[in-house]
């Protein structure tokens, strides 16, 4: 699932690869945390189907998962709409033969289009336009299916676009609302929402004790993440207190047996599994384990275990290093609708590591990536098309690529944009307008994504007074923002904004003096 609350760098799961202008040998990245997902209830009846003679013309029955995945194909081709929900579940787990996300796709989408609520759900976390999922999520929800109500609220909170992101008071409040519902109904991924939102003090104010509440709340029914997300915090110290690290372990030793759960059983999760044996979080570091989960995932038909694979046998630190080999696994991954394994293909095919450099390859496979929602590679098509390198210069589209990154929480999407807009007047947008746009995109940057990159791009808009009244005190508190978030520049530039890097779009002549 591709929604998920923000914590700690090691509690989130993947991200393969979080990318600058230069898309060339780019670092693997973990990537935010899918959030997780309830078990799904089977049908109802428990009794296995009748054998139906081949050559019979009466209709296979409704199937459970018990029954297999040959069983629930037949019954969902007729119709049997908890039978389509089953067989994507099946489908999902590695239960039906080598996994394929359109096929998953299919199966859920005519359950929802049958309103089956809990196949609507399911949808929602598939869905790579966060305005499509919020609509499948909130039509489960309104059906009574609890989980829902949870991952909604989770996508409004804390992982939506800009356009689903909640920012009004009256949307916090309902989708706190939703959390709150789902919760109080026993669904653990709501709990950790709440405790997520108390903990950041983001939308709402912060409360730790409230956090700390909601977060062992869900360890206790089941959730991983509030067990990982609350550990860290006993590890830290909640709200000034002393570290605890006997609880912080015993939290962090849960998550990790819930994992394991987890991936035996549904294949879920199983790249967290792998970075708890990598880290040592919750068991002993062990980066042997680390391979042997990642395979076994991966043997079973989950293809992001296998673009993470691959990455080490290119990497050639833990396993023998053979490129070829996890270019079999990045092809295999894309063809089973993985987007990062079609953007490791293309990366191979760029850098010519055991495959031939074709322009028109790497571009289809970026296309092809783009469009399953990896967004590194739409940020890496748009630096092309903006560009003309291997592909027709088309400036419309590489703003429109950015834009869509931005919206997905891109690392570079929102910054990239805002580079496009407030350059050279080469895209055709009315300059208000494009200053407008890079406001919107560059505040959401800093304050949802938490990228320093953008909070130090809005500190110079505001210190030259580009989208708004000039203000160097309302610059220096962003730029101290970007800098607590890393970002060098802002930090130079505090201490002498004479000798402060600027963005690539301020004309140097505009340079300010200390």
């Amino acid at each position: 699932m591709r929604h998920s609350m923000p914590g700690r760098s090691i509690l989130l799961p993947l991200s393969l690869l979080a990318f600058s202008c230069v898309p060339l040998a780019p670092e693997p990245q973990r990537s935010p945390v899918p959030a997780p997902r309830a078990a799904t209830t089977a049908a109802t009846t428990t009794a296995s189907p009748p054998v139906v003679h081949p050559n019979s013309t009466t209709p296979p029955p409704p199937c459970t998962l018990a029954d297999g995945a040959d069983a629930c194909r037949a019954a969902c081709a007729v119709n049997h709409i908890v039978s389509c929900r089953n067989y994507g579940l099946l489908m999902q787990r590695g239960k039906a033969g080598r996994r394929n996300e359109g096929r998953i796709l299919d199966a859920f989408r005519k359950g929802c289009d049958a309103n089956d609520a809990e196949s609507c759900d399911e949808l929602g976390s598939l869905l790579v336009e966060d305005t499509e999922s919020a609509a499948m999520y909130r039509k489960s929800c309104d059906a009574g299916y609890m989980p829902a109500c949870g991952h909604l609220a989770a996508l409004l909170l804390v992982s939506g676009d800009m356009g689903v992101l909640a920012e009004k008071e009256s949307d916090i409040k309902a989708a706190m609302a939703l959390a709150q519902k789902g919760c109080e109904a026993g669904h653990p991924n709501s709990c950790t929402i709440l405790g997520g939102v108390y903990r950041k003090g983001k939308p709402v104010k912060k409360d730790h004790k409230l956090a700390k509440q909601y977060l062992e709340r869900a360890c206790e029914m089941g959730d991983y993440r509030g067990c990982a997300v609350a550990g860290t915090m006993y590890e830290l110290g909640w709200d000034g207190e002393k570290p605890d690290e006997e609880r912080s372990g015993m939290l962090h030793r849960k998550a990790f047996e819930l994992l394991q759960t987890l991936c035996a059983d549904k294949l879920d999760s199983c790249d967290k599994l792998a970075e708890y044996h990598a880290d040592g979080f919750g068991t002993k570091k062990d980066p042997q384990k680390e391979i042997e989960v990642l395979r076994d995932a991966c043997d079973r038909g989950h293809p992001g275990t296998c673009v993470l694979l691959g990455i080490k046998m290119e990497e050639g630190k833990i396993v023998t290093k053979d490129v070829l080999g996890a270019g079999d696994l990045y092809r295999r991954a894309c063809e089973d609708g993985e987007g990062a394994g079609c953007y490791r293909l293309a990366y191979l095919h760029a850098a010519g590591k055991g495959l031939p450099k074709d322009e028109s390859k790497i571009t289809a496979l970026l296309s092809q990536s783009c469009d399953l929602g990896f967004m590194a590679s739409c940020i890496w098509l748009a630096t092309k098309q903006r560009a003309g390198d291997g592909v027709p210069k088309d400036l419309k589209s590489s703003v429109d690529l950015r834009r869509r990154a931005c919206s997905h929480r891109g690392k570079e999407g929102c910054g990239q944009l805002a580079l496009l807009l407030l350059g050279k007047d080469e895209h055709g947008i009315p300059r208000k307008e494009a200053e407008a746009e890079a406001i919107r995109a560059l505040t959401f940057g800093c304050e949802q994504v938490e990228s320093g990159y953008e909070c130090y791009q809005l500190a110079w808009m505001h210190d030259l007074g580009v989208g708004f009244p000039k203000n160097r005190t309302r610059a220096r508190a962003l730029a101290q923002q970007a800098c607590d978030l890393g970002e060098a520049a802002a930090c130079q530039w505090l201490k002498d904004p004479a000798k402060g890097q600027s963005p690539t779009w301020v004309d140097p002549t505009q340079q300010p003096k200390k």
